[in-house]
């Protein structure tokens, strides 16, 4: 989540769930929210409704209107709701688009003090509520970096980089499996082999009809959200990572923007592989999800 923001990875993890590198040896002790819904009392109205970020303090630093080049509000939204659930939605990713993440909420006291504790199995992060404010930090890692929020009525509108009038356009080719013929990037165009593993198992992406997708890299499933750009390009992104998608006749073509671009042809199923005969071959980088800095692989 966006606690990668305050550990220093926001460009650089790759990973499904981003903010887990943070630089504290110690992660904070975690308090498990309740999954009972029960009504709201005093307790908890002055957590209920929309919370959206107008300022954030990280590494000694106070910024009020962008941060790593992402205006405030992108950071962090939080919206609790009386039964005990919360949504988060962020939208660091390069064309900014909501990314909105469930979450379970509990309510502690200590020396008079009331903690929100907003929670999923992987993250945590802990409101207080101070002169009609919110302060939020990320209880797994607790390096003193915080989210300053305001209530408001409605939360900010994310500028759109969507077309009008694609509810009408047909995408049904771009749905179903895809494996890759082809992915050229800054250390060369690898159409044979990556490491020890072929070229078409390395990188391979479903598309659903549902907004969702799987792109596999080197036998890792990673899922994503997508939508129409315009009538010849759709856009699939999780939380910092984007990638273009366009198709070029029989082919599909993606393009993460940063120098690294995937050709991939349509399949019925996938190749069945055994990954764990490759496993160790891949480069050290991920030169599909973070191309900047990697090692040129062996072949």
């Amino acid at each position: 989540m966006t606690a990668a923001l305050f550990s220093g990875c926001i460009f650089s993890c790759s990973s499904k769930k981003p903010g887990k590198g943070s630089n504290v040896s110690e992660p904070a002790e975690t308090t498990a929210a309740t999954t009972e819904a029960v009504p709201a009392n005093n307790t908890a109205k002055p957590f209920l409704g929309k919370w959206e970020a107008y300022k954030v303090f990280v590494n000694d630093e106070t910024y009020e209107t962008t941060y790593e080049g992402f205006s405030i509000p992108r950071l962090m939204k939080l919206e609790v709701f009386d039964d005990n659930t919360a949504k988060i939605t962020t939208a660091l990713n390069p064309h900014g688009k909501d990314k909105v993440e469930d979450f379970k909420w509990n309510i502690t006291s200590s020396n008079g003090i009331d903690t929100l504790h907003v929670a999923t199995p992987d993250d945590r992060y802990d409101c207080t509520v101070e002169q009609g404010q919110m302060i939020m930090k990320y209880a797994n890692f607790d390096d003193g970096s915080l989210y300053y929020l305001m209530p408001v009525s409605e939360f900010s509108p994310t500028e759109s980089t969507t077309e009008a009038g694609l509810d009408k356009v047909d995408f049904s080719s771009y749905m179903g499996r895809w494996e890759s013929d082809e992915i050229i990037s800054e250390d060369g165009d690898f159409t044979d082999t990556i490491g020890e593993y072929p070229v078409n198992v390395a990188f391979r992406l479903e598309l659903f009809d549902d907004n969702t997708s799987v792109m596999s890299v080197f036998g890792e499933p990673i899922t994503y959200q997508w939508e129409a750009e315009t009538k010849e390009k759709l856009y699939m992104w999780d939380y910092y990572e984007g990638f273009v998608i366009k198709k070029d006749g029989d082919k599909l073509v993606i393009d993460n923007e940063q120098g690294v671009v995937a050709k991939l042809h349509k399949v019925d199923e996938f190749t069945e592989y055994d990954f764990a005969y490759a496993d160790g071959s891949a480069p050290d980088e991920n030169i599909i999800l973070n191309p900047e800095g990697e090692e040129e692989p062996t072949t």
